[in-house]
């Protein structure tokens, strides 16, 4: 903690704030009792003493909605309400406290010229002003809420505003007032101590100004996970021998839901769907392409590959048209499509099927019904298991194999189109046909993908030190951290870089380099002061108030001296109350 605040400043002051952090051992006014008598004193807290009553609270909670930007009926919202007044009182006395401590003072003159001005303060606890999207400190109020402003300020007429506005007395209110001042006056001391040397800007500049572009190709996860072959049992069966704890801790999870299943069936197909609005004659073009695909499924042909070539099903072409596991009796699938899949023997393929949706080719795989047999389980999952273990594997592997051929061709743009072309040639297990001509003018095409994600080489846009290659991963700054070890003299990176799921291989783009120079900077530094480099340094100052603030409470808690009431005010109000409260 002291030394992230002496990383902010050196400032004399500084060290008289840290000083203080480490040395709270004050004790302010005696306490109050909790019961006069038999008469029980409800309170929202007690501070070093000095007790927050039920009405500081109430004032507080009806004053925050005043200054949030929008209203929010979340109930998340309006619980952080509740819990940012009661901290913010909180943190005020503490706030305060400090101040006094510190010789700080708020005079009687120093509360009427704000009240002259129309100027208050509320206090936020600071875990909730993100969520409320507001800060603690000064709120300027129109002069119709004050009774006029300066010399037309009507102390008469602001002594009946008051009571109706802040829900106080004038006196309740001044005495409010002194220790919202003191609080500010100790964050603002807090904030003074942060300041952005010379260096500090101009590492902030270079984050920004250093600017460079790389060509890259991604190895995505998804596409290579569809790539494992899982229906080889021998290679399936030897990688369950090495993982056997992992597939009996997933068998424990899901035993349950795989006992008293009603009868399901597990199926793979083929759609070719009807254009929108389709004619009688489109229709029978529909049905002849379908056709065409059973006969060379029936000849042989690979469901896997005929799949990815032809199907029209977005949620199952690529897994080469896997669909879940459903029941036979209430399914979500279209009637006749159920009957179809049914009627057949396990590996058996239907003719074709037509539904609203177009015509179907479909395979039997497998029925299911009751407990599922223990062995039996442990093989699907040792399947799916395998498949992400082993996509992750082949996503490196292509990686590597990729880097080599950049790192030896004479045109990258070649070693490109080879690393697409050797990852399409996997996926579709083989070559795309071309267009095969049908009887009756008929002609099968293979569907163009446009959201296959195989790897290919590409450019991206300019970007900075904070800025990102790609950012739809995680851990993308890794990639950018990267990209800016690379150079004309090193273009190409050493290994595959990993970003979240994803492998990466990026190399340098000539020309694209601009460097942030220390004259260039000499000359916006006073924009810099006023524009960029204003909101990192209120970003950095409210980082070490926060952390002030929750020392301070964290020290006062330790020697007892912040104590949570007992009043019932403090509890999220029946719908009555709120109403009551609203008033």
């Amino acid at each position: 903690m002291l030394e992230g605040f002496r990383r902010h400043s050196n400032s004399f002051f500084l060290v008289v704030l840290v000083a203080s952090v480490a040395a709270i051992f004050g004790v302010g006014p005696g306490s109050q009792s909790c019961s006069q008598g038999s008469l029980k004193v409800t309170y929202a807290a007690k501070v070093y003493g000095r007790t927050l009553s039920e009405s500081d609270f109430v004032a507080a909670v009806g004053m925050l909605p005043r200054i949030m930007p929008t209203a929010d009926e979340n109930p998340a919202v309006a619980a952080a309400v509740r819990q940012g007044a009661l901290d913010g009182l909180i943190e005020r006395e503490l706030l305060a406290h400090e101040a006094e401590r510190l010789g700080m003072r708020v005079t009687d003159e120093m509360v009427n010229e704000e009240f002259r001005n129309c100027r208050f303060y509320a206090s936020v606890g600071v875990g909730a002003e993100p969520i409320l999207r507001v800060q603690s400190g000064r709120i300027e109020m129109p002069a119709s809420s004050c009774g006029g402003v300066g010399d037309r300020f009507d102390f008469t007429q602001f002594e009946r505003i008051a009571r109706r506005l802040f829900r106080r007395t004038v006196a309740d209110l001044r005495e409010t007032m002194v220790r919202e001042m003191l609080a500010q006056r100790m964050r603002d001391a807090v904030r003074a101590t942060v300041q952005l040397s010379d260096e500090e800007m101009w590492r902030d500049y270079q984050r920004t100004h250093d600017q460079m572009a790389v060509r890259f190709v991604r190895f995505e996860l998804n596409f290579y996970r569809a790539l494992v072959r899982d229906d080889d049992p021998a290679q399936v069966e030897a990688w369950a021998g090495q993982h056997t704890e992992e597939i009996q801790r997933q068998w424990e999870r899901r035993r349950e839901s795989l006992r008293g299943l009603r009868r399901e069936f597990h199926a793979r197909h083929i759609l070719v769907k009807y254009p929108e609005g389709a004619t009688d004659a489109q229709k029978a073009e529909v049905r002849a392409r379908a056709e065409s695909i059973r006969a060379q499924l029936v000849a042989g042909g690979d469901f896997v590959r005929l799949a990815r070539l032809y199907s029209d099903d977005p949620g199952s072409w690529r897994e080469g048209g896997m669909l879940p596991w459903t029941a036979v009796e209430g399914s979500n699938f279209d009637a006749g499509f159920v009957r179809a899949a049914t009627a057949l023997a396990p590996n058996g393929i239907s003719p074709v099927t037509e539904t609203p949706f177009g015509a179907h080719v479909i395979q039997l795989l497998a029925f299911r019904e009751g407990d599922v047999p223990e062995a039996e389980a442990k093989r699907d999952i040792a399947r799916t298991l395998f498949r992400e273990t082993r996509g992750a594997e082949l996503a490196r592997e292509a990686a590597r194999a990729a880097l080599e051929r950049m790192r030896t061709a004479a045109n990258l743009d070649e070693a490109g189109r080879a690393a697409n072309a050797a990852a399409l040639t996997e996926f579709y297990r083989g070559e795309v046909p071309g267009p095969v001509a049908l009887a009756n003018g008929v002609t099968l095409t293979a569907v163009e993908r446009t959201d296959l994600h195989a790897p290919a080489l590409q450019d991206s846009e300019v970007f900075a030190r904070n800025g990102f290659v790609v950012n739809d991963v995680e851990r993308a700054e890794m990639l950018t951290s990267v990209a800016f070890g690379l150079s004309q003299e090193r273009p190409l990176v050493r290994e595959p870089v990993q970003a979240g799921d994803d492998w990466f291989v990026m190399r340098f783009k000539d020309g694209s380099r601009a460097v942030a120079t220390r004259e260039e900077f000499g000359r916006q530094r006073q924009e810099l002061l006023s524009t960029v480099n204003a909101s990192a340094l209120a970003a950095r100052q409210r980082d070490v108030l926060v952390q002030y603030v929750t020392h301070l409470r964290q020290d006062a808690e330790h020697e007892g001296q912040v104590r949570i009431g007992n009043s019932p005010r403090l509890r999220a109000p029946t719908a009555a109350e709120a109403a009551g409260e609203g008033n």
